[in-house]
């Protein structure tokens, strides 16, 4: 008899590890909004490139009506926008280990953008035959970095979760 219930106990932990895998995957974010945050980033900042004075203050408008969007659908639906593009609403907590390090990274990358960023782009700029257009070469630079920061986030906090469930 005991044999039978150990039997049943381990299909049903296995059956609930794979709802939870099936769940961590629904929760994951599709490939095309790291693409369009980094289409974003890198758009934004070749503007400079080719749009003057005034041209920032467009700029400027343009990415304070998207944070009017965004702030409209999350209280207008009370849910974020991410979460509607998952799918889901997963149980979002706060892993000091994950800010921590994502922090420090931000942190360091940002000082080395304060420091080196506009001379090292001009460098890259010019060594790539785009020496017109260094904002265009920030931009690339700059959205894969920010991306890759958000991706490393992500990637950190589903380990997280995946350790604690387990």
């Amino acid at each position: 008899m005991e044999y039978g219930d150990e039997q049943q106990a381990a299909e049903a932990l296995a059956a609930v590890r794979a709802h939870q895998e099936r769940a961590r995957r629904a929760a994951r974010l599709p490939w095309w909004v790291y693409l369009g945050m980094f289409v974003l980033i890198a758009g934004v900042t070749a503007a400079n490139d080719f749009v003057d004075l005034t041209g920032a203050k467009a700029i400027s408008a343009v990415v304070l009506v998207l944070l009017v969007v965004v702030f409209a659908v999350t209280f207008g639906s009370g849910s974020a926008p991410l979460g509607k593009v998952r799918g889901v609403q997963p149980r979002q907590s706060f892993v000091p280990r994950v800010f921590g390090v994502v922090a420090v990274l931000g942190c360091l990358g940002g000082w080395l953008i304060f420091h080196y960023g506009n001379g090292f782009t001009q460098d890259v700029a010019a060594s790539t035959g785009l020496r017109d257009y260094p904002g265009t070469v920030a931009g690339v630079l700059y959205g894969a970095a920010f991306t890759a920061l958000f991706a490393l986030s992500q990637l950190l906090l589903s380990r997280s979760q995946r350790q604690r469930t387990r």
